[in-house]
């Protein structure tokens, strides 16, 4: 692919390609990213936009770096088309602690969508700008945005092979299910070892899943929203059998409501009537964020099964004392977990597809079946 020379000074973070200079996002770009989030939302049965206020950068580099890159036009007034971000973090893939990288917060402003050329030399700039060239690299797409996994998913010549793994569901659940059952109690320093080697053996089960380290669970303060004491723990004696975490974004990371789907649009004040008697999740207005916070981590040996409806309650109770009107769970559509808490506590639900990217000069990745979870609090 050539890189085409532009009459504009280009920094030496910086990508130039048909016109359009891509380069890594800095503080004085904040304002001009949070208005890309807020004005680009993701369609579903709810369009939603994911945002980052008051700051984007406080949203980064919660488990490992991250860059995000920005693409301006190289012309007067340098319209700003696009952005995405780039982010290396230990997963697990095909079992093992991995480097991986994840591709998120694409958006494209509406006059540049749907132009194959801005999409293939955006990619090209990510190989450039990002480091994560090398990595084992996935992203997630709304299932039901068919117009972008269309494109994405047609293997065009000179764009990353996007090869769908498997779905995961973001389970929004009402903290009015909340129970204080006695069953949990938080994590303490003395627990580290103990936890990271439960949790990481149980999620070397799916890929993409997130690795703990020691180090990391020592590092939290509260300031992205968790610290240990937010890892709840199930015990049977002196011998771990369940952890989950409540991991609080809202303070720089909000799901706002753009729209809702009929009827729904025209349903939703007696539906939340409904959902306040029957113990769903009501729906917030339009432009009104959502009081959520995420259900993050969770595993279950074998022998705690029989306890996953108390631990989510108590996880609900947790969050319902943090002010959160939901508990948003992110579960592999085929972890034997998921049935049952979707039925149990009549979640709303956000199906994502997992997708691999591969680039056309490089081999795809090979994954064997296990299916994907990734953190939700990560995407």
């Amino acid at each position: 692919m050539s890189i085409l020379a532009i009459p504009i000074d280009v920094p030496e973070d910086g990508f130039c390609a048909g016109g359009i200079v891509y380069r890594q996002a800095r503080r004085e770009d904040d304002e001009c990213i949070r208005s890309l989030l807020r004005n680009n939302d993701m369609d579903s049965w709810v369009r939603m936009s994911l945002e980052r206020e008051p700051s984007f950068f406080l949203g980064e580099n919660l488990m490992g770096e991250s860059v995000a890159v920005l693409a301006r036009r190289s012309d007067p007034p340098h319209d700003v088309v696009g952005m995405y971000s780039m982010a290396a973090r230990k997963a697990h893939v095909n079992g093992r602690p991995s480097q991986a990288g994840y591709l998120g917060a694409l958006r494209v402003n509406p006059g540049y969508r749907h132009k194959l050329r801005i999409l293939k030399n955006g990619f090209a700039s990510a190989r450039v700008l990002s480091g994560v060239g090398t990595l084992p690299l996935f992203t997630s797409l709304a299932s039901e945005n068919h117009a972008a996994r269309r494109l994405l998913e047609a293997n065009l010549r000179g764009m990353p092979r996007y090869t769908p793994i498997g779905e995961l569901e973001s389970l929004g659940i009402s903290t009015a299910h909340g129970k204080n059952t006695g069953l949990l109690r938080a994590a303490q320093a003395k627990d580290i070892p103990a936890l990271v080697e439960f949790f990481n053996r149980h999620a070397a089960a799916y890929q993409f899943s997130p690795v703990l380290e020691e180090q990391w669970l020592k590092s939290l303060s509260g300031d992205i929203g968790l610290a240990l004491g937010d890892f709840l723990l199930l015990e049977d004696g002196t011998t771990l059998r369940g952890c989950i975490a409540i991991w609080d974004q809202r303070a720089f990371k909000q799901v706002v409501p753009r729209g809702y789907r009929f009827p729904l649009n025209f349903l939703r004040a007696p539906y939340n009537l409904y959902a306040r008697l029957a113990g769903h999740l009501a729906l917030p207005r339009i432009g009104r964020q959502l009081e959520q916070v995420f259900l993050s981590f969770l595993a279950l040996d074998s022998q705690a099964k029989d306890s996953l409806e108390q631990v989510i309650r108590e996880a609900l109770f947790h969050a319902r004392k943090k002010g959160a009107k939901a508990g948003v769970l992110g579960l592999s559509v085929e972890n034997p977990l998921y049935r049952r808490v979707k039925e149990k506590f009549h979640a709303s639900v956000y199906r994502t597809c997992i997708e691999t990217i591969s680039w056309p000069d490089s081999p795809a990745l090979h994954l064997d079946k296990r299916p994907p979870q990734p953190e939700i609090g990560l995407l």
